[in-house]
């Protein structure tokens, strides 16, 4: 089976599409959640319930598009035509997001942004399935995958750090009169414009810039079935019977609800729980930019020692532990108050919990490269895009489970909206470092779940000399009848299995 030579042109150009999705994590994960309870007004179950709708939509949306790209045949191959499809809607949908009028009650704002969060995830979903699934495609090399990962969240976090920098200098700007920008409804407008546009342009350049290794690419069979949504299912389930996308699906699943909760909640621990003021925040926000560019030098050596199922499991115990050890501590007293002494301990924990999460993300998207392949052994079909559809659909959990897990517990615990900084009750922080530290019992149960992961380095060098060799006997044989049916499920007779 010959590997594709991928130049670094091409790689870069296609790291460049990262920059959507990192800026939509940015106003989706940090700001959302913040803008429509504390500066709307919107109370934080309704908050989260849409989200969460947002996401039912995904469960549809993400493997549907993932399973449609998969048969389909164009001159611009199987993947490029959704990513342009999707660049101008998300660039609309995510700007009106921000920009409910004035004067809707509180069921018509929570409308406007139930619609507007299924518009805009859907707009990307067009783009970000193919996109995840071009990246697979391009090489068959366990290590040189990783390698194409890690430049696409590089770009991911240049892109993340960039909607940082410009966010806090020059939007969410701390003025005399108004220490707390980001509890005023002006700046999300400019934001929301500027980001926008970013995420559209980035989005053309990226699918523009990778369309010359089109042609290198394997394309669909002409026999491969016609998309319907009850195939989109019946592949789904066919990927479930995977073990090892089974226990990376599920175990990621787990994860993800953990910290979509903690993103969610994560300017209210900024702004009321540690009472940094905007250059605290921005300063915590740039330390987590620090780990995840630590992370991407650690990767490649991580794997290298200890194969991907060890090193996804580390990167999450050091992620999980950053991020949750210092509140728990404060709920016992242990933490400092002095801000000059605060501030540099949260960043440093950003920079870890940070470090840990890019080694372990990285990771899982290689991974799934490798179930791909193994997908091919036993189906003989490429179907990145369904892997990659459910996996993504699992993720973007940390945006719907997070959010409405996040949004109830607010309401629970009576954190008060239109608050400032300071004015919160002690009881109410207090039940509020309870809630967030309590989450991270799901931590664990995604090790349980990951733990038989198997598909190390070993086993995929297995599998791609088989691949080869089918390959061989294929030219060797000539044509073959047409086959209609994906073939037998894993451990059926006539597969090569473990």
């Amino acid at each position: 089976m010959n590997n594709l030579e991928v130049s670094w042109r091409i790689k870069c150009y296609y790291g460049l599409g990262q920059a959507a999705e990192s800026i939509k994590n940015f106003g989706f994960g940090t700001l959302l959640l913040l803008y429509y309870n504390q500066v709307l007004g919107l109370p934080g179950a309704y908050s989260g319930i849409a989200v969460f709708i947002a996401i039912s939509f995904d469960a549809i949306s993400d493997p549907a598009v993932g399973s449609w790209s998969d048969g389909f045949r164009h001159r611009l191959g199987r993947r490029h035509p959704f990513m342009l499809a999707g660049a101008i809607p998300l660039g609309i949908t995510y700007y009106f997001l921000f920009m409910p009028p004035l004067g809707l009650s509180e069921f018509q704002l929570f409308l406007w942004f139930t619609v507007f969060a299924i518009l805009s995830r859907t707009a990307l979903t067009f783009f970000h399935v193919p996109y995840l699934s071009l990246g697979a495609e391009m090489t068959h090399d366990y290590e040189e995958r990783t390698q194409i990962v890690a430049i696409r969240t590089a770009f991911g976090m240049i892109a993340s750090l960039a909607v940082i920098a410009i966010a806090w200098n020059f939007f969410f700007v701390r003025t005399p009169d108004n220490p707390s920008p980001q509890l005023t409804r002006e700046p999300y407008f400019a934001y929301a414009l500027i980001s926008s546009t970013i995420m559209a342009v980035m989005m053309i350049i990226s699918t523009l810039g990778t369309t010359s290794i089109v042609q290198k690419l394997r394309q669909p069979a002409i026999t491969h079935p016609p998309f319907s949504l009850g195939r989109v299912y019946a592949d789904l389930r066919s990927a479930l019977r995977n073990p090892s996308f089974f226990a990376l699906f599920w175990g990621s699943l787990a994860f993800a609800v953990y910290g979509g909760v903690h993103s969610a909640l994560n300017m209210h621990l900024l702004t009321f729980y540690w009472l940094l003021d905007t250059n605290g925040i921005q300063y915590s926000q740039y330390g987590a930019i620090l780990g995840g560019l630590i992370g991407l030098t650690l990767v490649r050596p991580v794997n290298s020692r200890f194969d991907k199922r060890m090193s996804v499991i580390y990167g999450v115990t050091v992620s999980a532990t950053a991020g949750t050890l210092p509140v728990i501590l404060k709920l016992f007293g242990l933490m400092p108050t002095d801000q000059d002494i605060l501030t540099p301990i949260i960043v440093i924990c950003s920079v870890f919990a940070a470090l840990g999460i890019v080694v372990a993300s990285i990771t899982v998207a290689s991974a799934m490269g490798d179930i791909a392949d193994e997908h091919e052994l036993h189906h003989d079909a490429r179907q990145e895009g369904v892997y990659f559809g459910s996996h993504n659909f699992a993720l973007k959990c940390t945006g719907a489970l997070g959010n409405l897990v996040a949004g109830f517990g607010l309401d629970i615990i009576n954190f008060p909206v239109n608050s400032t900084p300071g004015s919160v009750p002690e009881g109410v922080l207090f039940d509020f470092g309870l809630m967030y530290g309590a989450i991270v019992v799901l931590v664990g149960l995604s090790f349980y779940i990951f733990w038989p992961y198997s598909l190390d380095r070993a086993r995929h060098e297995e599998i791609m000399m088989a691949l080869a060799k089918r390959d061989r006997e294929k030219r060797e044989r000539g044509p073959e009848p047409v086959r209609t049916s994906p073939g037998p499920a894993p451990g059926e007779p006539g597969i090569v299995s473990e």
